[in-house]
């Protein structure tokens, strides 16, 4: 059903000029890391859905759907306390979509907005693009903060986890 609803998002347009790539999920992955004083910590989703839509042999469209609860960091205690800050029964999933995509000397400019925890905000994350036999692989880093989301920063010893989450990705899509 999700990937139906991301064909239609992604068609707005003629599709005898267009191609679409679903993700790879064996490959693909998204991971995040966060920090407080005491210690750092990351989890990463390698269960991710999504598509590009292609016109003129460039990317035009981009939408991804991760859960949250896919986001693993190996160690169960620091998931389950992720899960319950992040509210994951009540939203579960983090997505992505593009509202323009253009090229910016050797990256792309994907523009676009993410809801999480139930807000939209809008970003620009740039990525670089590799294409290798008929495979279009996606990778970059951007940064979320969590206030902007409205995800009360749980504390330890008195000290908020940091505001500032950082987040990679490397998204094959064929």
């Amino acid at each position: 059903m999700r990937l139906l609803a991301f064909i239609l998002l992604l068609t707005s347009s003629n599709l005898i000029s267009q191609e679409i790539k679903k993700i790879d999920s064996e490959r693909s992955s998204i991971s995040y890391t966060g920090k407080h004083f005491l210690h750092k910590w990351s989890a990463v989703n390698k269960n991710i859905s999504g598509l590009i839509q292609i016109e003129d042999e460039s990317i035009s469209n981009i939408g991804i759907v991760a859960k949250v609860s896919d986001f693993k960091s190996g160690n169960s205690s620091l998931d389950s306390n992720s899960f319950r800050v992040l509210d994951a029964l009540q939203f579960p999933n983090v997505i992505f979509k593009s509202t323009s995509v253009s090229k910016e000397k050797e990256q792309i400019l994907i523009e676009g907005v993410m809801n999480f925890h139930g807000i939209e905000k809008n970003f620009e994350i740039l990525a670089k693009v590799m294409e290798i036999e008929g495979v279009t692989k996606l990778y970059g880093k951007f940064s979320v903060s969590l206030t902007e989301f409205l995800v009360e920063r749980p504390s330890l010893l008195t000290r908020k986890i940091d505001d500032e989450i950082n987040l990679e990705f490397e998204l094959y899509f064929n």
